[in-house]
């Protein structure tokens, strides 16, 4: 999978590096260069939504299509704001009418962990082990704390804030799977030290670190997944 994103994202990348040296040429006038490219840009994410089936990625980048083109579309009249409350309002509907209509990639876990991850960043956990969690955030900022046995847990959150801590929790199994659906905000997971993370996200104009020490031997794992939309997703040992 990581060699597809690759070949995708190479292939985006010299088709930016046409453009520009077009654009040098003269062979664009009337054009700008970085209106071309930035459209190049959100198609890109346009296309990896629909693939990933993330509904947020497919609405809000067709919501930026439009904002940027606007001129050239005669859609001023919705452009910037109610076309952006369309997409968030779209996320959220969608979302809650198929529930189950996004997928991820494919990892193969421990023996027994009881998690796994699906064609393209999302993490599934057994609901038949239990310890399965989910959080919902939208234009709000929100504190979570998890206790006890967990397998799974699953984020979305679409422009707000959010911080989930598992300092009073435990593996199911030793291993447990996080899926971040992030857009426009930020979420912060608080991990005991003695954890072990695996984050394999996909980030679009977004960005997903590690801060603090950890000190897990690999017994406890905990694996997170999911995508990060121009956002922030920060994972903090203590």
């Amino acid at each position: 999978m990581r060699g597809k994103n690759n070949v995708f994202w190479g292939i985006m990348l010299v088709l930016g590096a046409v453009v520009l040296l077009v654009g040098r040429m003269g062979y664009l006038e009337g054009i700008g260069v970085s209106s071309i490219l930035l459209n190049i840009a959100l198609a890109a994410i346009l296309i990896k939504g629909i693939f990933r089936r993330r509904f947020g990625t497919i609405l809000f980048s067709l919501a930026f299509l439009v904002i940027i083109n606007d001129e050239l579309l005669h859609l001023e009249a919705i452009t910037p704001w109610p076309v952006l409350g369309a997409a968030l309002l779209g996320t959220i509907g969608l979302n809650l009418l198929f529930p189950g209509f996004k997928y991820g990639r494919r990892f193969v876990p421990r023996i027994g962990s009881g998690i796994h991850w699906r064609n393209g960043g999302t993490l599934n956990g057994n609901d038949s082990n239990g310890g399965v969690v989910s959080f919902d955030n939208v234009f709000g900022s929100t504190v979570k704390y998890i206790s006890g046995a967990v397998s799974f847990v699953g984020i979305d959150n679409v422009f707000g804030s959010m911080e989930v801590y598992f300092t009073d929790a435990c593996l199911m199994n030793n291993n447990a799977g996080i899926t971040v659906d992030l857009v426009f905000g930020e979420v912060v997971l608080y991990v005991p030290a003695s954890w072990k993370v695996e984050a394999k996200t996909e980030n679009i104009f977004g960005s997903t670190d590690m801060s603090g020490r950890g000190t897990g031997d690999g017994e406890n794992v905990l694996c997170v997944g999911g995508s990060v939309v121009f956002g922030h997703l920060g994972i903090v040992y203590v």
